[in-house]
Order: structure tokens, then sequence, then C-alpha cells
């Protein structure tokens, strides 16, 4: 949570954003090569890529990546900037090095550029002429208003012909892992594999590839017990060499799992056993040392990291965990207290430091319920109402809950991909009916907080889950 000032939000929400709207059109017709999607709030556009090549024009290579929405009748236009070849790592709006469009042939949907904002474009993977990635940042929409747009990702075939040695193409590597067709041999993994205990930089698979054709690759395995393993690079020579895959993701699971691995057309598979640990079967983890790192999608030096510690704190009769919350910016009570019961999550604070009054707040500090696990989607619910001063005004806030969303499918946020997330809307209210503030929080199964916005009325901050840590 972020400290409120009430009279700012008041001044902010009579602030209107007025900009240019523009208008693109581009015919394309094509056989669908992949798949991309994209978020406005809780609304999801997806669609097909139709094609996606690299043109260059004197020193500068074009990546295009043209398509559709399910429907056909929405274009989608990602196009990334290099002055070399494209490799794995992000394209900046604010570098001319992406831009995006997503409209129809009346008007634009969605414009995103320099001009308009930050807008981040990562290349995940490319070679072996495929492409992945995702994108998330401001933009412009028909009205003229400015929008985030969220869990931007695509895949796709690509001609990479034209990209020099860094990308594929001609340049893409060739070769086949391990010693015999289909098995892994050798393979060497490291590391310690454990029950809900999240995979770290140690968690590492070295396998062997016989290289016939220098150049970049990828090679990956499918996700398993919520663990994957990769690695991007280039090979500058033939015959045999050991790549070591990096490991991510949490395990939810026990036992040997097996993992295939994919280098272009070659295929092999591999197991790994994973020891019995204790699993966080809640939505909100509160054991000591888990923490939780967000960062702001459009602003790379606004983070805040929320660490669970050993402490409690007694307030009114409940007791409940000390959590610490450090910012950058600094911003906010370096303590933030939580508990729970019986899927009933619960946070304490103090009024007058959370909402800015002047003087001590009516109540002085307040617990409220900011998660319930066994309602239904759609269920809203109220905080106690508070009451405090600015000046010679004196306000009446509330908090409205809502779980919003109860996601069941695979859903990407930050490094976390889960199938099991809480969307809960915190909506703040001068009493009795004037919207000032509102707030997003998702929370993932066995994780933890992994996403949470703001909006004043007029801006919009998003964050994203960068790095967590959570101990059974």
């Amino acid at each position: 949570m972020k400290t409120l000032k009430i009279y700012s939000l008041i001044i902010l929400l009579t602030t209107l954003f007025v900009s240019c709207q523009k208008e693109y059109s581009l015919e394309v017709i094509v056989t669908p090569a992949g798949t991309w999607q994209f978020n406005d709030g809780t609304k999801l556009y997806a669609g097909n890529i139709d094609t996606a090549y690299i043109e260059t024009t004197g020193t500068t290579k074009t990546l295009n990546l043209i398509g559709k929405s399910a429907d056909g009748q929405q274009n989608f236009l990602l196009h990334l900037y290099a002055t070399d070849s494209f490799t794995v790592g992000t394209y900046k709006a604010s570098l001319f090095q992406s831009d995006f469009q997503y409209y129809t042939q009346s008007k634009t949907i969605y414009q995103a550029d320099q001009l308009i904002g930050e807008f981040i474009v990562t290349i995940t993977a490319i070679g072996n002429n495929n492409i992945t990635g995702i994108f998330a940042g401001a933009s412009e929409d028909s009205t003229g208003a400015i929008k985030p747009l969220t869990l931007g990702k695509f895949t796709s075939r690509i001609n990479l012909i034209g990209n020099g040695t860094g990308g594929g193409g001609a340049g893409s590597a060739i070769g086949t892992l391990g010693a015999s067709s289909g098995v892994c041999t050798p393979v060497s993994p490291s590391g310690t594999y454990t029950q809900g205990v999240t995979l770290t930089s140690t968690n590492t698979v070295q396998v062997q590839v016989t290289v016939t054709t220098p150049g970049t690759y990828t090679i990956s395995t499918n996700t398993v017990n919520g663990v994957s393993f990769s690695k991007t690079g280039t090979f500058t020579a033939t015959g045999v060499q050991n790549v070591i895959l990096n490991g991510t993701g949490t395990p939810t699971n026990s036992g040997s799992q097996n993992f295939i691995v994919t280098f272009g057309s070659s295929v092999c598979n591999f197991s790994i056993p994973f020891a019995t640990g204790t699993v966080i079967t809640d939505y909100f983890p509160t054991t000591t040392g888990s923490y939780w790192d967000l960062g702001n999608i459009n602003n790379p030096t606004d983070s805040f990291k929320i660490t669970a510690t050993s402490g409690t704190k007694s307030i009114s009769g409940s007791v409940y965990n000390i959590f610490t919350y450090d910012s950058i910016p600094s911003i906010g009570p370096s303590e933030l207290y939580y508990r729970k019961s019986s899927g009933l999550y619960y946070e304490n604070f103090n009024t007058k430091a959370f909402f800015g009054f002047d003087s001590t707040g009516n109540p002085a500090d307040v617990e409220y319920i900011f998660l319930k696990d066994t309602v239904p989607q759609g269920t809203t619910w109220n905080s106690p109402n508070i009451t405090g001063t600015q000046g010679v005004t004196s306000f009446t806030i509330f908090i409205k809950m809502t779980l919003f969303a109860k996601v069941t499918t695979p859903t990407t946020v930050g490094i976390v991909t889960s199938s099991d997330i809480l969307k809960m809307r915190y909506e703040y209210f001068l009493a009795p009916t004037t919207l000032f503030y509102t707030e997003e929080r998702w929370f993932a199964k066995g994780i933890g907080l992994i996403y949470n916005s703001f909006n004043n009325g007029t801006k919009t901050d998003i964050y994203h889950v960068g790095s967590y840590q959570v101990f059974p």
C-alpha cells in the first residue's frame, strides 16, 4: 500500500489529458505464423500474427510483427528497430527502438511510441526462425487518453534473413542434442530441487550439443512441475559443445519429473528428482524471509520490496506479522501489519500516516479484510469508515473491496506464471459516494503479491513482480 494524499488526489481528478489522435492503415493478407495478446485493464485482446520479417533501410533494421484480432476486424502491428542484428533483450520506445499500433481501417485503438510514453518490448528468444517476447507500457487510445497496456506477449515463426549474425536466419545454429537421439546424455543437473522452494541461479542443467552449423541458438525445456530451463546464445564453432541451461520457477510437487529439451528440430529428455517440501497453500505467505520485489513497468527507477520478518505486533488484541516496506523513491510506512485466518486476510494500518491526515484519524488504527479466498468471483465488502482532517476540511473515507476475477488458466505477470490467481480491486471513496483512488492487487496461490496498480483518476502506475522468494 502507498501513502495517499487526499488533497492532491482531488486536484488530480480535475486534470484532463488531451492529445492528438493518429490514424494508420496497413494491408496485410498472410497465413498465420503465430499468436499475440495484451490487456487493457481486465480486457484481453488476442489474435494471430500473420507474418513476421526483418527489412533493412540504410543502416536501420526493422523487425515487423503483423497480425489481426481473433475476429479479423482489428489490426496488430509491432515494430522493433536496431542498427545491428536483433537479439534477446529490451527495446524501448524512449530510445526509438519500438512502436506499436492496434487499429481498424477507421481509427487507431491504441498507439504507442516515444511521444506518448515508455513502451518496452523484450525479445525473450530469437533463432531457429522463431521469435518470442513480451511487451507493456503507455499507449494513447482512440479518445486521446493515456492507457497502460499490460501482459503483452507474442510468439511467431519469422523469416530471419537479413538479421545478420545476432539473431538467426542464415546465422541460426544447427546441431543435435545429446550423444544419441532422444536422450540428453551426458546431462548434469546442479543445485537443490525441493517442492515449494523457488529456483535460484544455482539451479542449472548442463546438456551436450553437437554443432554442425555455428550461429545463434535457443535451447529450452517445456514447463514441468512449475519449472523450466533455457539458454540463448551463439555457437562460434562446430563440434561438441556443453551448454548450461538456467532454471526458473517454483516446484509444486515432489518426485521425479521428466523434462523435454528442444533445440531446433532436435529433441531429447532428462529427469530431475524433487524432494518433498512444505508447500504454501494460501495466497499471502507470511513465512520469515519471504519477499516480493515489484517494479513499475514504465519506470525502471520506481520499485518497492515487501519482506516478511520474524517479528509480530499486537494491536487491539490481534497479533500481526510484521512486514518491512522499502521503496525507490522512498514512499509510505516502513512497516506493514498482516494476519490471516480461515481464508480471510487482514491488514492493519495507521490512518494518519496512510491518508496524510493532519492529526490522528478516527479510528487511529484500522483493520480491514483485504482478501477473501473462499468467496465467489464478484464478491464485494467494505472497510470501516475512517474520519480525519486536512487543513479545515474533514473527510470520511472507506475502502470498497471487490474480488473481480479468479484466474484458472496459465497467466504470466512479470516472472510468474500461475493458473491460480485472485484479482482484487480496492476503491477508495470519500463518503458517501465519491471515488478518488483505485488500486488493484493480484495474488498467486503459493506465491503472494505479483501485481499492484494505482490509479488516481488521471494516471495509472503498474507494478509487476520482478523477483521473489517464498520460504516454507
